[in-house]
């Protein structure tokens, strides 16, 4: 898969093209993405995505949306999905302030030579949002362009969709959060060193600083994959800033069980599978250790190891 992360990409030939914030990469645009995929395969064409890094409200609002996949594991779960090129580009007034009209014939038809498009049901484009899936379809229609509007996705009774994604994680509802993603919900960064208390407590952890903007789980203790260098492995991960020595900064601290390897430096991502507690202060680090002794029986509990 090839991806570009500007507006002045030119494609060398026509494309099935899906349109899309996607941030989430979760299930109802996975539906838009295998749609465009069956229509590009039936046509010979190759599927192309455009979309952005972040939603496009924190080009207006910076940071007002927190997000749910970095631009980088946007592009890893297209790929995994059959793109054959994606478009990801940075917030851009060229593109904000342009009008609806002029991103139809500009970049749709000019740059992207789109054959047939696919895209949600509240796609909306240009400037201040004005374009529509109608304006769209007639626009596209009037330059022999297929249009294909996926409706609204449900998932037990519920609509899938970012904000209700952002709203489980938020919650720390992890398991409502990774049946509307399809996936459990995840964290990917990279181990820095810390103050080594919890080896001496018994429990080595490695240590992760989310990067700014992302998508946080509310504060607490959860049931979590790991995964680095190929493997998998499971433990519990505490989101917080670990009150009890007083640390008072973000960062993800994980337990991985049966494990005393070295990963300072190593990118790993670590997924959120159940919610065990809210994080707490306690009076002292022993009483600390004691719980942590009875998180990891119940992570293993749910893992059933």
């Amino acid at each position: 898969m090839l991806t570009h992360n500007t507006i002045t990409y030119v494609s060398p030939c026509p494309c099935v093209l899906a349109l899309g914030c996607f941030d989430g990469v979760h299930s109802g645009h996975r539906e838009v993405i295998s749609t465009a995929k069956a229509i590009a395969a039936d046509a010979g064409l190759p599927l192309t995505v455009f979309t952005f890094e972040q939603p496009p409200r924190n080009f207006f609002a910076p940071a007002s949306v927190p997000i749910i996949t970095p631009p980088a594991e946007k592009a890893r779960i297209f790929e995994t999905l059959g793109v054959d090129n994606a478009i990801i580009i940075p917030h851009s007034a060229e593109i904000f302030s342009m009008s609806a009209e002029g991103f139809i014939d500009n970049i749709i038809i000019g740059r992207l030579r789109a054959a047939h498009i696919v895209c949600g049901f509240n796609y909306t484009f240009g400037a201040k949002g004005l374009g529509s899936t109608d304006l769209l379809t007639d626009r596209c229609k009037s330059n022999g362009i297929d249009v294909t509007v996926i409706p609204e996705y449900r998932m037990g009774g519920q609509s899938v969709s970012s904000s209700a994604i952002r709203e489980a994680v938020a919650a720390g509802d992890m398991k409502t959060a990774a049946i509307l993603l399809g996936r459990p919900y995840s964290l990917t960064s990279v181990v820095v060193d810390g103050q080594h208390l919890a080896r001496r407590l018994g429990f080595p952890t490695v240590n992760t600083i989310p990067e700014s903007g992302i998508l946080l789980p509310k504060n607490g203790v959860y049931a979590s994959r790991i995964r680095f260098d190929g493997e998998e492995r499971f433990g519990i991960t505490n989101v917080g800033i670990r009150p009890t020595v007083d640390t008072n900064i973000l960062c993800a601290e994980t337990h991985i069980f049966d494990f005393d390897g070295d990963l300072y430096g190593k990118r790993i991502t670590v997924e959120f599978i159940e919610f065990i507690r809210e994080e707490t202060r306690f009076p002292d680090v022993d009483v600390m250790a004691d719980q942590v002794k009875n998180d990891i029986i119940t992570a293993r509990g749910i893992f059933g190891i």
